[in-house]
This record gives C-alpha cells, structure tokens and sequence, in this order.
C-alpha cells in the first residue's frame, strides 16, 4: 500500500476537494480506495506532501530521443549500431536495444553484404587450399614471407 507521501498531487486534490463538498474521512476512503488513516493524514498534515521522486538511475534519453529511435527502428530494417549512428545519439548500444525492447519491436539482424558463396565457389576455394598447402608449411615462398619479421 502507498503512503501518505507517495500519493500524487491529483489524489491529494480529490481528497481536499471531497472534503470541502462535506464528505467524510470513511466516504473519501471508501471513494478513492484509500485508507481512512492515509485520509486523516493528508487532512491535518500542515505541509502539502510531495509525491516520491523516481528512484534508480536516470534516463540517458528523453522522450524526443526515444520516439526518434522508435521511428527509425519501425520504419527500416537496420541493425542496432545503424539506429545508432542514424539517430545522432550518444548513446551505447544497450541503450537502443532495451528501448527498442520498450516499444515492442523485434531488433532486425543486420542484412549480409554479399551473397554467400555458392557449393561451386566453396569447392573450388578449399581445392585452391589444398593445392597451395605447401606453401604455407615453409618450403615454398610464403613461409619466407610470413617468417620475416623485420622492418
């Protein structure tokens, strides 16, 4: 249950509004389903009371920031780092993600940027490896190369 002070400033208005028009503490608690000891409080406490400021950390995005993100992710297929950079933002990569997640979107996997090799291309690509084998143990003229060191 919420206390006296968490209450937000509409609910402390009703109560003081119910009870200028005449109701009681029982009727006013009965009305906003609020304990008869929270109604009690509200009325004879001298200073108003403030509702709970928010805890945990705060918000690297503010609401124009987040509908922009929201906007790019729906309208595109792009990857996160692409929302990112498209935004103009300053923000890391979890950030997008978890506001995407906010709005329900599904986080679309970035497009290849090439077709993938063919069965022919693969075949021929692990032939040209085999043949070329040799050169890479250190007889031929790679492992020259990949033995030199200097500058």
């Amino acid at each position: 249950m919420l206390k006296a002070s968490q209450l937000s400033n509409e609910e402390m208005s009703k109560i003081l509004h119910l009870k200028l028009l005449g109701k009681t503490n029982k009727e006013i608690s009965k009305l906003l389903s609020r304990s008869k000891s929270m109604i009690y409080h509200v009325l004879t406490r001298e200073t108003p009371y403030e509702p709970k400021l928010r805890s945990g950390i705060t918000r690297v995005t503010d609401i124009r920031s987040d509908r922009r993100i929201q906007k790019i992710s729906s309208s595109q297929k792009m990857s996160v780092r692409e929302i990112t950079r498209a935004s103009w933002l300053q923000i890391s990569k979890s950030t997008v993600q978890r506001r995407i997640i906010e709005f329900g979107y599904v986080i679309h996997e970035k497009m290849p940027l090439r077709l993938p090799l063919s069965k022919l291309h693969i075949s021929k690509r692990l032939q040209w490896a085999r043949n070329h084998i040799s050169l890479a143990s250190g007889t031929g003229t790679w492992g020259g190369v990949l033995s030199y060191g200097g500058k």
